[in-house]
């Protein structure tokens, strides 16, 4: 394990006791679910990066079809900075709009990687309860 992927395992291990759960990193990737079976966040650390990137499936792009104006809607809400708090929208590979986030890995110790994690979770959160009614509209 290279050594920013065990000073990731470290933060992930404190919180892991935090929370009460195991959290493994695996290949530079460590996946939550909330409690709905949802993603509730993806960390990712590459290969010789040192720059975490947190992230999360918020819905399938095929809902918006070729609804332009809800498109436009979502690219505007990433220069939105106090609803998007530093996180932004992505369409990855699959289709899924995502919420991203990333970190230097130096800047982050255990305390603040627990307050990084439940606020991205909580972000995912409110992305989820918000969207539906952007996507609506």
């Amino acid at each position: 394990m290279m050594t920013q992927q065990r000073q990731l395992q470290g933060l992930l291990d404190d919180f892991g006791r935090r929370q009460g759960i195991s959290l493994t990193l695996v290949n530079g990737v460590c996946a939550l679910q909330d409690e709905q079976g949802q993603e509730a966040v993806v960390l990712e650390l590459p290969p010789g990066s040192d720059t975490l990137l947190l992230h999360c499936q918020l819905f399938a792009a095929t809902q918006l079809a070729e609804q332009l104006t809800t498109w436009r809607l979502l690219m505007k809400l990433n220069f939105e900075m106090h609803a998007m708090r530093g996180c932004w929208l992505a369409l990855d590979e699959e289709e899924q709009v995502r919420l991203c986030y990333q970190q230097p890995l130096a800047a982050l110790t255990p305390a603040t990687f627990s307050t990084l994690m439940l606020a991205f979770m909580q972000q995912a959160r409110e992305a989820r309860a918000l969207l539906p009614e952007i996507v609506a509209a």
